[in-house]
């Protein structure tokens, strides 16, 4: 089919490749000039991939020639950029077009929903997220090389409205067989892993990433016998709120040995520090980084929000949040995502709305 890839970073690059590889007919877009050749002043539309040379069909930094007759239009951004690029995008949609957001999930199907209704509310197009970025992968810019490092399995996906992730899923599963249903995209945004891994312990190691950021490994390192404490305790709060919505109760190991990133029969932190996929990532190397912008203003902060339209309490990730707040100087319970910001109105049945 014919596939537009919006993100041109790691996620976005190898999803090029591969699904080029796979038969499919793929655009890649970014307004960062992500492939470029460093020794030449144009755009390239080939890298190596697992050792091949793969060709694939354009590379453009014009948003409306990214989706003209694409069929489905995939998103392979962080959470905090994706609203600048759907208001670059929305002006060139067409009826019929699906949207499809990869990467953590934070209930961006909604609120490109949201923009829709503002900007083109005569348009008809599926939109939808999973919770995770479908590939674990890297692409050195240098060498022009992008690499699979691991392909991520039972990826939870659900449309916005729920009632369309049937129709979508029939199309997507032509890209990505491991997309398995989700009940809505609350659930999706619950089982994003990137929340309750990433700010706890950037924040508790942070004298050592203030010093030595360039020399510091979060997962091999960051993560130890007392950090873990704060990850776990996270998780048992999101699982809290999972058990009142009524949606699948499994903790961060459980989850992350069926996704494939985990080794089963470990403990939490073994698991951290010796998974294949994540143990050898470098950073982060300061705490203005993603793993804090992203993760606690669209993430703990969506979470603490959906806990108390619950009356559930969440003192761990709160801690997390004012501590991100104070060091970075930044205000993530009034800037972060919310679900007032999502027009979701906490008094009523939250999944009903979604």
């Amino acid at each position: 089919m014919k596939v537009s890839i919006i993100g041109a970073g790691n996620g976005g690059i190898v999803a090029a490749a591969d699904l080029t590889v796979r038969g499919h007919e793929v655009t890649l877009y970014h307004s960062l000039q992500a492939l470029k050749d460093p020794h030449q002043d144009i755009m390239q539309e080939k890298l190596m991939f697992e050792g091949e040379e793969v060709v694939f069909h354009k590379f453009t930094q014009d948003p409306e020639d990214a989706v003209e007759g694409a069929e489905v239009i995939m998103t392979c951004l962080p959470t905090n950029i994706l609203p600048q690029m759907f208001e670059e995008l929305i002006p060139y949609l067409s009826n019929g077009q699906m949207i499809f957001i990869n990467g953590a999930s934070a209930m961006n199907s909604v609120v490109l929903s949201t923009l829709l209704k503002e900007k083109r509310s005569g348009i008809s197009v599926l939109i939808g997220e999973s919770m995770s970025l479908t590939y674990a992968a890297r692409y050195d810019c240098e060498s022009n090389d992008a690499d699979i490092i691991l392909r991520s399995k039972h990826n939870l996906f659900s449309a916005f409205p729920a009632s369309d992730t049937e129709l979508m899923l029939e199309k997507l599963q032509g890209l990505y067989d491991t997309l398995v249903p989700a009940d809505n995209v609350i659930e999706t945004a619950l089982n994003n892993g990137n929340p309750e891994s990433h700010p706890a312990p950037s924040i508790l190691n942070t004298g050592y990433i203030d010093n030595h950021g360039d020399e510091f490994y979060l997962y091999k390192e960051g993560v130890t016998t007392h950090t873990v404490k704060a990850i776990e305790a996270i998780d048992k709060e999101r699982q809290e709120i999972c058990a009142a919505l009524d949606f699948e109760v499994l903790d961060k190991s459980a989850r992350s040995e069926r996704s494939t990133y985990f080794e089963e029969n470990k403990s939490l932190k073994d698991q951290y520090n010796e998974s294949i996929v994540l143990k050898d990532l470098l950073g982060p190397t300061t705490l203005n980084n993603r793993y804090i912008i992203e993760d606690v203003g669209y993430g703990l902060v969506l979470w603490k929000s959906i806990g108390e339209a619950l009356n559930i309490k969440t003192p761990t990730i709160d801690s997390i949040i004012h501590l991100a707040s104070i060091m970075l100087e930044y205000n993530f319970m009034q800037e972060g995502l919310t679900l007032e910001k999502l027009g979701i109105d906490a008094a009523m049945n939250l999944n009903a709305q979604v």
